[in-house]
């Protein structure tokens, strides 16, 4: 199968869940089928075929056992942002294997170092507006180590280790799979370069900034919970 074809069959067994994670009681988002395939589309592009493949038998196998990956991410990540939630429902989450925690680190540990490079010259972008690290989240809201890290913690071994090879590989190229999702996300979203999408979100974070100091509302939107 092509590498498009392999994408597209993911985001075809990926909505669905998406979709639903909060049954009737959806957050706009989930309602939001071209954002939804902008960010999905950006970051599985940077992913190599075999990387794709083992993803994909993973999310059929998970839509025939009834399992659903998003509600799981999300489940996961409220172990760090809403513990009592998490409490309420851990035990629909299946067990972790000390061997994909030591993947999903070493996954992490790099994805942290491109960030943080890549920061340097795109800092709004590169941090979406949360916090980079899980120690630094406030009122609930994720961290990028918490979403990343609940997000691979979905992925079987065989896909963490089909990731991982690849992000090495890339490294070994001299590039950084962070950027190239971020590129893919921002072009998906209209922009010519990462620069030029910098820019339009500075503007939009003082435009926000301005409307909360004259008065104004400004409102944010939440993630999808449990």
């Amino acid at each position: 199968m092509e590498k498009k074809a392999l994408v597209d069959a993911i985001l075809e067994k990926e909505w669905p869940m998406f979709h639903n994670v909060n049954g009737e009681d959806r957050a706009d988002c989930q309602n939001d089928h071209p954002v939804f395939e902008i960010m999905r589309r950006a970051q599985y592009d940077a992913w190599s075929p075999e990387a794709l493949e083992a993803y994909l038998s993973d999310v059929s196998a998970a839509a025939a056992e009834g399992r659903n990956l998003a509600r799981e991410k999300y489940i996961r990540m409220m172990e760090s942002t809403d513990p009592r939630g998490y409490a309420a429902f851990c035990g629909e989450l299946p067990p972790v294997s000390a061997e994909k925690r030591d993947i999903v680190a070493k996954i992490w540990e790099k994805m942290l170092a491109q960030t943080e490079r890549m920061r340097e010259s795109y800092p709004i972008l590169a941090l979406g507006g949360r916090p980079l690290l899980a120690k630094d989240e406030v009122d609930g809201w994720p961290s990028i180590e918490t979403y990343q890290t609940c997000e691979l913690l979905t992925y079987s071994e065989p896909t963490l280790r089909a990731l991982l090879a690849e992000i090495e590989r890339l490294e070994g190229e001299g590039k950084d799979f962070v950027y190239m999702v971020q590129e893919n996300t921002v072009r998906g979203q209209g922009f010519k370069t990462m620069a030029e999408a910098e820019r339009a979100m500075t503007d939009q974070i003082l435009r926000e900034m301005n409307m909360e100091i004259g008065g104004g509302c400004c409102c944010g939107g939440g993630e999808p919970i449990g």
